[in-house]
């Protein structure tokens, strides 16, 4: 297929982009453990020239460490984590020991960008903010007219050029159109998120080498997207609480057996929560029955934190799709797994929010959930792939069983 280039001269990112601060140690839970810290070798050098002090330089001989024989995505070093997942620089306030005493140019790249990242697109170069930060979730709670995006030109420096196919090219109005249905409030966000899949579903159908195609499908869209017809239509899909929790509860699972002490610990709670059986955790089998009328109730509470309003979980999303560039356009295949994925995502962190009440029904109980299962998640794409590869061998990988995930 013909490849055209593209001239990339304008920056695309959230409103509220460069409004961010880091909460520092008034983050409830903070980024500095849950996850490998890892970088390259100049940032590697650069934290070893920048101690002074002789206790910095015992801490960074344990606490930092090269990487030989393992490999992690080609980088050079990494920061070691205690048994209870936390970075050996986090002093008991919270903060970072390297950067009180070097100086926030002192940290490597992936610490000092945190929890911002840049991509370039057929569209702009964009600037996102992950999900996985308490302080961009209450950014996202104190948004309930929803998130709005900034186009603005770029530097020259920052120019940058973007080889792609006929339908790549079109990755922008596509992506728009994807927004707009997420943030179409006149239907409840669940059933956005099917229609979505409904409209994604059609465009992997529709002809992959035509010109018009796209066009086609944007009209056909909107007009679905506001025909009177289309909340009864969601209403007539499938549900299934049952086939909704086995699905989440597999996911809880899996965070819960491979992951540090820290977020074992809360994952642990999140099970304990709507678990019919309290001694689950001490059956060799691991048997789990769900308590529904629990796991309802809960529900109700976290329906009455929301405001019954759904607008928190729509920025949740909105943001979660701008971050990881959705929906991906290579192929048919991957167009579809790239909702799957999405709509998983949000089908989790429904549950896990609703599991959350248990322990605090507060705004800050919900960012703590929505991180932890965020850097879970959204920061681990071997393990979202294979959990979405298990979906599809159970057979799950359809547009009912997405009903199903969308619907809990």
């Amino acid at each position: 297929m013909e490849k055209q280039k593209f001239q990339v001269r304008t920056a695309l990112m959230p409103i509220f982009y460069k409004d961010f601060r880091c909460l520092a140690g008034a983050c409830r839970d903070n980024c500095c453990g849950g996850w490998e810290i890892a970088f390259n070798k100049k940032d590697y050098l650069r934290i070893k020239r920048a101690a002074r002090s002789e206790e910095l330089k015992e801490l960074l001989s344990k606490g930092m460490s090269r990487l030989r024989k393992e490999q992690i995505e080609n980088f050079y070093a990494r920061f070691e984590v205690g048994a209870d997942g936390v970075c050996a620089f986090q002093t008991e306030e919270g903060l970072c020991r390297l950067q009180q005493e070097c100086g926030e140019e002192a940290l490597p790249e992936v610490c000092r960008m945190y929890p911002r990242k840049f991509f370039y697109t057929s569209a702009a170069k964009e600037f996102a903010l992950s999900p996985s930060c308490e302080g961009v979730l209450a950014m996202l709670w104190d948004l309930p007219q929803g998130i709005d995006f900034w186009e603005e030109p770029l530097p020259t420096k920052d120019w940058g050029t973007v080889e792609t196919d006929h339908r790549l090219a079109r990755f922008a109005d596509i992506r728009s159109f994807c927004i707009d249905v997420l943030q179409e409030r006149s239907l409840p966000f669940s059933r956005r998120m099917l229609l979505l899949g409904v409209l994604i579903q059609r465009l992997t159908e529709s002809d992959w080498t035509g010109e018009g195609d796209i066009d086609r499908w944007l009209a056909l869209g909107e007009e679905q997207l506001h025909a009177p017809s289309t909340a009864s239509i969601l209403e007539s899909m499938p549900r299934d609480r049952a086939g909704y929790l086995t699905g989440n509860f597999y996911t809880l699972l899996e965070l819960y057996e491979n992951t540090g002490a820290k977020e074992k610990a809360l994952y642990r709670s999140l099970l304990s929560a709507i678990s019919a059986k309290k001694d689950w955790e001490q059956s060799e089998s691991r048997e789990f029955d769900v308590d529904l009328g629990r796991y309802q109730a809960l529900k109700k509470q976290l329906e009455k934190l929301l405001g019954q309003s759904d607008y928190f979980f729509e920025n949740l999303m909105v943001l979660t799709a701008f971050y990881e560039t959705f929906p991906t356009l290579v192929t048919p295949e991957k167009l579809w797994r790239s909702y799957m994925d999405l709509c998983s995502l949000y089908s989790f962190f429904w549950f896990a929010a609703v599991c959350g009440c248990d322990r605090e029904v507060s705004r800050e109980r919900l960012f703590q959930v929505i991180g932890t299962a965020s850097r879970g998640l959204l920061h681990n794409k071997a393990r979202r792939n294979q959990l979405l590869d298990g979906l599809l061998a159970r057979g799950g990988g359809t547009l009912a069983h997405m009903a199903v995930l969308a619907g809990g």
